[in-house]
Order: structure tokens, then C-alpha cells, then sequence
């Protein structure tokens, strides 16, 4: 997907940092391998906005540098709590100082960072840093008559309220889709984009371009997208499904049973096996990864950009339909967020003189067409809740922050000051500040929640307590930034980076919490607990004097670290 910038956001950056002075004469930070940045790993979801703070970062101070490889949430997470190389395509990343995903850390990955990384004097941080919603993309090109050189082109009902059809102005499509409508579509059983279902929900319009005389007849396929690695937007997805579909679904039975980096697959003999397109792809035999389900969804094509095709693995079933017929209800899969939309935005592939594309997938909503980086091609459906079938919401930045809006970080009273209840136990953990599995678990109920955007949930940087000297500083810097310190030039809900690429910047409660626990060495009290006693502040390594990071070596002393 080809990159571009906000120019103009760019460049009020450089402007703010000339104003202030801004740029502190700090040492370049960085590992000691010859590259001098920050090293980090993991989600594409967010690959984007990651390199878009690094950017607006570098302009307003030059000494920081940093980079970032989109591997996955699964493999981000691996080189997180690792000292040995993880990364092939970065021999000498035998550690980085941060990471991003959408997945929470589990407690078995928490003890092997303790036994790998821990003995360095390091704690891990995992806290939510972009709230993200996931958007249910298709292109608006659903099919092309070759013949007469026509695109036909999905029809949003003209009198749809332009809340529900732009964010910010650009129209980002907003076809209608209820909650029944998207369980359907993802478990395979609404098939067709004429289908009355989705007709109904749209106002009793057809979605099909006037000009297509056929569609009522033959409509197109709908063609699932989904992702091929351990993904921490499939994770938030899942969650979603799980959430909504368990109320509706009695025949066929929801094929969601948790959320899961990994879509439900059958991993038995025949299966499609992708493990020689990526070595640690969950869908193969001799995985363990977790799975939302043991009903197969998935099909055994996945998404080529080179060749701009779609090439077979051994075993399993063809996603793609035949030349007329309705789609397969199972998900073509594509390695990475950038692959995903490449393969919904891709031209009608289908058929010969009408030629069918109506692919349709589960995306970080900042890969859309009103995005800083989005693709013109990737347009977003609308979707309601329960609670309030006739309000319809669209990914943006604001659907996504009131989401979280409602949810306390752990440990906190409403403002996010430190709060210790001490009774606060959800999903058998009992929510506490100094508890990393904590800051994502407490979003577990993001998908019921009565405000907002539903299918959301949050992209948490993978931090450590102890950093060297010279990485502290462009490490705390970053950090604060996206909880509007020094000033709002990310978090802005209208002019913010976050807020141009569908991003929504975390609550006051929630900035509250991450600055008092993460950033300060805190004196809020409660129960007699001094927040700051719990050493779960950044702080630069050094042999002593200091309050919680008296370390002599550090990973990276004798190799890359930290």
C-alpha cells in the first residue's frame, strides 16, 4: 500500500518545535548494533500511525530515532519478552525496546519474560496506547463489465445522514450492516450482497449501481478477508463475534467460541496448511496456537500482491466462488493489515465480461480511504447496537474513544487516580496496577458496552520499567505525547494524528492512570499504598541511586537492548 503524510500536520509539528525550542540535547538513543534507533516489533494494525508518531517525533526532536518492524501482534510480543534474535528480517535485533499488540500478553508469556528478560532487573508495562477500531472494509468496485469498460459500484442510500456516511468529511461509504447481517456474514451464512437482509437494513434500497441491470438476479459474491498470521486485530474481531453473534446464532451454531489471534480452523488431516507461506502461521497441523473455533472458516488461497493473485495451499476448500455463484463463506487469507487491504482493494477478478470482486475483511480502521494512510479503495459499513438499533456508527476516532469511555483502568476511581478496591476480579484476575495482564484485561467488555463503535479494543505498547540512559528519554517522550504531554498534537479529537487515521486517543481517566503509574514516580495514596512504592515507572539504569533500577548491565551492554 503506498504511504503519504499529512503535510500539513507535519508541518505544524516542525513548527511547534521551532516556537518552543523544543528539541532536547539528548544522545542519540538506540541499541549499540550500528543503528542508532529504537528498536521495535509487532501489530500491523497500527503500522501506520507507528511511523507516522515516529515521523512527527524526529520533526520536533531530532535526537529521537526509531524503528519499526510490522510483524504481527504474535511475533512482537515473542521478540518482547526474548533476548535471542526473533526477527529474520533484523539478524541483529536480538531485543527491542518496545513492542505493539492488539492481543494481551498472557501469564505463561509473562514468566518467560521473567525468565529471559527479568533477570536484568527489567519489569514488563503493557498498557493500551491507541484505541483502535476495527473496520468491516469492502471495496465499492464490486464488479466490472469489460465489455462497456463500466465499474459498478455499491449504492449507499442518498438519504442516509452523512454521520453515517463520511468521518470528517470524506465519504467513507457506511452501507448498513445490524448485528445479525455481520454474524451472518462471517459465518458464512449471508452469501450475496443482493441479499434482502442486507437490502432491508439499507433503507429497502438495493446496494446494486443503477446502471447494473443484473444485480437483483445474480447480485456478487461476498468474499471474506482474513488475516494469515497471529493477529492482534483478528483478536479484537474475534472477541467481537464472540460477544455478538452467541445471542442471535442457533442454526448454524456460532463458529466463534473465544477470541483468539486465529479465525476457527479445523487443524485436522486435509486441512489447509499455510505453514509454507509463513513459518508460524497458526493455520497449519503442527501449530498449538489458540483458536476462536474448531469450525473451519477458512479457505486454502491466500493473497499474492506481487502477482496480484491467489495462489492454493495443500488440503482444505477454494474460497474463491466459481463465475456466477454466491461466495464460500470461507476467508481468503493475507499475511499482514497491508495484505488484507491490498487484497479487498484489488480489481474484479471473477468471471469474464462481468467480472465479480465483493470482497469484504476485518481491518485496523486507519487503513481506510479518509485516513492519513488509508487506501482509496477501502470503504467501511455502518453498524449499530442493540441498545439503539436505529444509531449507526462508523470506525472513526470518536466511536472508537467513546468505546472505552465507560471502562476504568485497573485500580482506578473515575477520574483514574489510584483507587485499590481490592474486589475488582474479572475473568479470574483481580485487577491491579502492578499486574501487566490487568491494563488489557479490564477491556475485555469493550464488545458489550453501550457507547460507541462496537468492534473495538486497543493496541497495547509493550514497554520495560528500565531503560539505558540513553534510550530513556525518546522512549518517555513517545509515551507521553499519547497522553497529550507537552501538548495535544496526537491526541487532538479533531486535528490529532490519531484522530486523522480513525484512532481514538485514550480517555482523561485512562491518561490519568498511564501518566501517574508509568511516567511520575506517583505519591497517590490509597489503602496506604503509595503508588510510586510500586516501581512501576520508566526510569534510566545505572549502578545506583537509583529508586527501582539499580542494574550495572542491562540487555544490550554486551549486545542490542534495551
Amino acid at each position: 500500500m503506498k504511504r503519504f503524510h499529512s503535510a500539513l500536520f507535519l508541518a505544524s509539528v516542525a513548527s511547534m518545535a521551532l516556537a518552543s525550542g523544543a528539541s532536547a540535547q539528548i544522545a542519540t538513543p538506540g541499541p549499540n548494533d550500528g543503528d542508532p534507533r529504537l528498536h521495535g516489533a509487532g501489530a500491523t494494525a497500527v503500522q501506520e500511525i507507528v511511523q507516522d508518531e515516529i515521523d512527527a517525533t524526529t520533526i520536533s526532536d531530532p535526537n529521537f530515532a526509531a524503528a519499526y518492524l510490522a510483524t504481527g501482534s504474535g511475533l512482537g510480543r515473542q521478540a518482547f519478552r526474548n533476548v535471542t534474535n526473533q526477527l529474520p528480517g533484523q539478524p541483529t535485533w536480538d531485543t527491542v525496546q518496545y513492542a505493539f499488540s492488539e492481543s494481551g500478553t498472557s501469564a505463561s508469556e509473562l514468566t518467560q519474560y521473567n525468565t529471559n528478560v527479568g533477570s536484568y532487573g527489567l519489569k514488563p508495562i503493557q498498557v493500551p496506547k491507541f484505541v483502535l477500531p476495527i473496520a468491516l472494509a469492502y471495496n465499492p468496485v464490486y464488479a466490472r463489465n469489460t465489455a462497456t469498460s463500466t465499474d459498478y459500484r455499491f449504492r449507499v442510500n442518498p438519504a442516509f445522514a452523512a454521520a453515517t456516511t463520511q468521518i470528517n468529511g470524506v465519504n467513507v461509504g457506511g452501507l448498513r450492516m445490524t448485528r445479525p447481517i455481520v454474524c451472518g456474514i462471517f459465518n458464512g451464512t449471508i452469501t450475496n450482497w443482493n441479499d434482502t437482509a442486507l437490502t432491508n437494513a439499507n433503507g429497502t434500497l438495493s446496494l446494486g449501481d443503477p446502471a447494473d441491470t443484473t444485480f437483483s438476479t445474480v447480485g456478487a459474491p461476498i468474499r471474506l478477508v482474513g488475516r494469515m498470521d497471529r493477529s492482534g486485530t483478528t483478536d479484537i474481531f474475534t472477541r467481537a463475534m464472540k460477544a455478538h453473534c452467541d445471542a442471535i446464532l442457533t442454526e448454524p451454531i456460532n463458529k466463534y467460541d473465544t477470541n483468539a489471534e486465529a479465525l476457527p480452523y479445523a487443524r485436522v488431516a486435509g486441512a489447509a496448511d499455510f505453514s509454507g507461506v509463513r513459518a508460524d502461521t497458526p493455520y497449519s497441523l503442527t501449530s498449538t496456537a489458540p483458536l476462536a473455533g474448531p469450525i473451519n472458516s477458512i479457505g486454502n488461497r491466500y493473497y499474492d500482491p506481487v502477482t496480484n493473485t491467489t495462489p492454493s495451499v495443500p488440503g482444505g476448500l477454494d474460497p474463491n466462488p466459481a463465475p456466477g455463484a454466491n461466495g464460500t463463506g470461507l476467508f481468503l487469507m493475507a499475511d499482514g493489515s497491508s495484505r488484507v487491504a491490498a487484497a479487498i482493494a484489488a480489481a474484479p477478478d471473477i468471471g469474464t465480461t462481468r467480472v465479480v470482486n465483493g470482497k469484504v475483511g476485518y481491518i485496523g480502521a486507519d487503513f481506510i480511504v479518509n485516513a492519513v494512510s488509508g487506501n482509496p479503495n477501502l470503504h467501511a459499513a455502518a453498524l449499530n447496537r442493540p441498545s439503539a438499533a436505529g444509531t449507526w456508527h462508523l470506525p472513526s476516532a470518536a466511536a472508537a474513544t467513546a468505546n472505552l469511555n465507560p471502562v476504568n483502568p485497573p485500580e482506578s476511581n473515575n477520574s483514574g487516580a489510584f483507587a485499590n478496591f481490592g474486589t475488582d476480579v474479572r475473568n479470574g484476575i483481580t485487577m491491579a496496577r502492578a499486574n501487566p495482564l490487568s491494563w488489557h484485561n479490564v477491556l475485555s467488555g469493550m464488545p458489550a458496552a453501550n457507547a460507541g463503535y462496537p468492534i473495538t479494543g486497543a493496541s497495547n505498547m509493550l514497554l520495560h520499567t528500565c531503560y539505558k540512559p540513553t534510550n530513556y528519554p525518546s522512549i518517555r517522550k513517545w509515551l507521553e505525547l499519547n497522553i497529550g504531554i507537552p501538548d495535544d498534537r496526537f491526541t487532538n479529537a479533531t486535528t490529532g494524528l490519531m484522530a486523522q487515521s480513525n484512532i481514538g486517543a485514550l480517555p482523561t481517566r485512562w491518561q490519568n492512570a498511564v501518566n501517574q503509574t508509568f511516567i511520575l514516580n506517583s505519591t497517590q495514596v490509597s489503602n496506604g499504598q503509595t503508588l510510586g512504592a510500586l516501581d512501576l515507572w520508566m526510569e534510566a539504569a545505572a549502578a545506583s541511586g537509583k529508586d527501582h533500577c539499580n542494574v550495572s548491565t542491562l540487555p544490550g551492554e554486551t549486545q542490542p537492548g534495551m
